[in-house]
């Protein structure tokens, strides 16, 4: 091809140049950026030589069930990629300048919450659960149980990169806003109920980067549903179900039918989840979870609900609404 040097370029499609910058305005896009440069904060210099020297005086079902829960929850805070690669996407569609400024915040915060969960592991059960050698049938099952829900996140994580071909980005970020504001009251009192240092100043770090998510989400979203048909608000009705029911693992309690896991999962994560409660973790019960994720729900469906875009029917929680049927691995943007 022959390039005339006397015309401007013609650049390819969906490429991350030419450059743009928008620096004028001073929304809230650009507040959140810049509060979130201020609000950072250094997951190496929190205490965990204290969290070593309390597993040395712990049992090794509750090592093994503190683990099982971090690593868990790392299923969900794995989402450095899924920011990494909606930062390259921001830039292949001409994303707002502050926008492209906050999702590599994100990416940043992301990082950090899955280096908290391996740091816990690391103190607690090093190796677990890859080099983990179980000792007995109920250590097995343990293991096992963590892989097959990582399992699950590479099964989201292929549909999530296909999505960008499907849906406009201020859609797919409505999948997990819903569970943005539910995290932010989970963690919040996790950082007053946990006992083991430095989980309380894990958590209510972690509580504050994911409140700045949420606000993120919600302009993001509020800016673009100004500008969207019914069929696009009905695509955010579904993706609000979807967040729900994929966070629910951690923040909740597993779907059933959704999340392909071993027989017997449900009643050994319960249990593991109440020998982690009273080895100081903090976990919220089942009730405060409800509690949690109803008022999630009633607080963005009050957001929403200004812009004609309906919440989702939830009977798990007692929340009626527009039903939505199939939730699939397709309709799962894997983040948290």
């Amino acid at each position: 091809m022959s390039l005339d040097f006397n015309k401007d370029p013609e650049f390819p499609r969906e490429s991350i140049y030419p450059e743009n910058w928008e620096f004028e305005d001073d929304s809230l896009g650009w507040k959140l950026y810049r509060r979130s440069k201020a609000e950072q904060w250094d997951e190496d210099k929190l205490d965990w030589a204290k969290l070593r020297e309390a597993a040395s005086g712990l049992e090794q079902r509750e090592k093994l069930a503190l683990s099982y829960w971090w690593a868990l929850l790392s299923t969900f805070d794995n989402a450095a990629p899924v920011f990494a690669y909606a930062l390259v996407k921001a830039h292949e569609l001409e994303v707002k300048t502050r926008y492209k400024g906050f999702i590599t915040m994100v990416t940043c915060d992301e990082c950090r919450h899955n280096f908290v969960c391996g740091r816990s592991i690391q103190c607690l059960l090093p190796g677990f659960p890859n080099k983990f050698k179980p000792a007995n049938e109920f250590e097995e099952s343990v293991r096992r149980n963590v892989l097959w829900v990582w399992y699950n996140g590479s099964r989201y994580w292929n549909a999530y990169k296909e999505s960008y071909n499907k849906y406009d980005i201020d859609i797919l970020f409505t999948s997990f806003m819903m569970g943005e504001a539910a995290a932010t009251t989970v963690f919040t009192e996790m950082g007053k109920l946990a006992k083991l240092k430095p989980f309380p100043e894990a958590f209510r770090s972690i509580s504050v980067d994911e409140t700045r998510h949420y606000a993120f989400t919600h302009v993001l979203m509020q800016e673009g549903l100004e500008r969207m048909n019914e069929e696009k608000k009905a695509l955010v009705t579904r993706q609000m179900k979807a967040g729900f029911t994929f966070l629910s693992l951690i923040t909740y309690k597993p779907p059933k039918g959704f999340w392909k896991l071993p027989p017997g999962f449900e009643d050994m994560h319960y249990k593991l989840e109440g020998i982690a409660r009273d080895a100081g973790l903090g976990v919220p019960t089942l009730e405060e979870k409800e509690k949690a994720w109803r008022e999630a729900v009633l607080r963005v469906g009050a957001a929403v609900a200004k812009y004609g875009v309906k919440i989702p029917e939830i009977p798990e929680l007692g929340i009626s609404g527009e039903e939505v049927k199939d939730i699939s691995e397709a309709d799962v943007m894997p983040v948290f």
